[in-house]
């Protein structure tokens, strides 16, 4: 995707999120900005233009993330950005320091010369010894000259590969902490602060420690909690479903989903299917023609289903609801999913603008990689171009 193309996603869901507060600029922003101002950056540029181009992209990418609420991408693509501009610029510092080298190379081997020449010049060995020492002495001073130029190459090369792994480290980390929050997600499904309180409030705590330990620089240890965490939700989600299970059906369950289905299949423009993944129901309403072309700004006309669909999850207080963004496969793989996604976004802020509590939504883009139709047609595509709102359940 080009700067100008990240540049009008960035402000159109930016305009999205005029109604919500903007939240902090993110520290790795900032150090990426810093980073920018470095006298250097030019040579950088010369000397690793994918490099510059590519943290350009990924420094506005993270920027749009962060006006559009988006923190976690936006402090990884921000990380990524610092990565590849730091590289560039350790890149140019090596070339520089190479050429300086190589002076230093000429300089010895023009001394040599004029050593040479002069020595033919000289009467006495008194003289022709004070040449030869001053020859010594300068290739002295040139090799250890070579050496410190050689070691600071070296000591700048490690600091880049030991930046390039905290970097890893820390989105391992995250990943983990992901991992372990979509686990408590899933215990919440069967409502797992109700009959496996002690288990759930473990894991609970336990994310909040890993998030700590993460904010710290404490990899290892946020980690290891993340781990524990993604344990204790599992365990709840274990020990909960079977009593979940029964209050439900003493509560009439079929009944509900099956009105549930009912009411979603009243909303004009909107298709129903029921599918089953793991130990969870969906029941999937796929709704298309939200969004223009590649645009991720809702476009007119839509307001009487949007309306329907904010009446239908307050009216199902009960069900966590997925928000999930689908594209045709016309497109690099990571530009469809970004598109998925903030269209995801879109949606979701125009129903909690409509009233729906957000934390019962949860929305995530997934590009082109659950097509319902063949994207060799026109039809096939319009079809994949959706978003899905997604009720689950037991």
């Amino acid at each position: 995707m080009t700067r100008a193309k990240l540049g009008t996603v960035g402000a159109l869901v930016t305009a999205l999120a005029l109604g919500c507060a903007t939240p902090p600029r993110p520290r790795e922003l900032d150090a990426y900005d810093a980073l920018k101002k470095d006298p250097n950056l030019a040579a950088a540029g010369k000397r690793a233009p994918d490099l510059v181009t590519s943290s350009d992209k990924l420094g506005a990418k993270a920027n749009d993330e962060w006006q559009s609420n988006d923190l976690e991408e936006s402090r990884r693509d921000a990380l990524m950005a610092q990565v590849k501009l730091k590289t560039a610029l350790a890149l140019a510092e090596q070339d520089r320091l190479k050429a300086k080298i190589e002076k230093l190379s000429a300089d010895q081997a023009a001394a040599e010369e004029d050593l040479a020449s002069v020595s033919k010049d000289l009467a006495s060995e008194t003289e022709k010894l004070t040449l030869l020492q001053k020859y010594l002495e300068a290739r002295k001073n040139a090799d250890a000259d070579k050496q410190r130029l050689s070691a600071q190459m070296s000591s700048e090369q490690q600091k880049a590969e030991a930046e390039q792994q905290r970097l890893s480290s820390q989105l391992a980390t995250e990943q983990k902490i992901a991992a372990a929050q979509l686990s408590l997600h899933t215990a919440e499904t069967v409502d797992a602060a109700k009959y496996a309180s002690a288990e759930y409030r473990a894991a609970a705590d336990m994310i909040g420690k890993a998030q700590e330990e993460l904010k710290s620089g404490a990899f290892a240890p946020a980690q290891a909690s993340a781990d524990v965490a993604k344990k204790n939700a599992d365990h709840a989600a274990e020990l909960a479903k079977p009593k979940y299970e029964q209050a439900e059906a003493a509560n009439q369950n079929t009944a509900r989903d099956a009105a549930l289905s009912n009411d979603a299949a009243g909303i004009a423009g909107v298709s129903v299917r029921r599918e089953k993944r793991g130990e969870l129901q969906r029941l999937v309403l796929a709704v298309p023609d939200l969004f223009v072309k590649k645009q991720t700004t809702l476009g007119p006309g839509h307001d009487n289903v949007l309306d329907g669909l904010a009446q239908l999850v307050n009216k199902y207080p009960t069900y966590p609801v997925q928000i999930v963004g689908h594209t045709d496969n016309r497109g690099k793989s990571t530009e469809l999913v970004a598109i998925s996604a903030a269209r995801a976004q879109a949606v979701y802020s125009a129903l909690v603008a409509r009233g729906v509590e957000a934390r019962r939504l949860m929305p995530s883009g997934v590009g082109s990689d659950e097509p319902i139709e063949d994207n060799h047609s026109a039809s096939g595509r319009a079809k994949n171009n959706r978003i899905e709102i997604v009720f689950l359940y037991h």
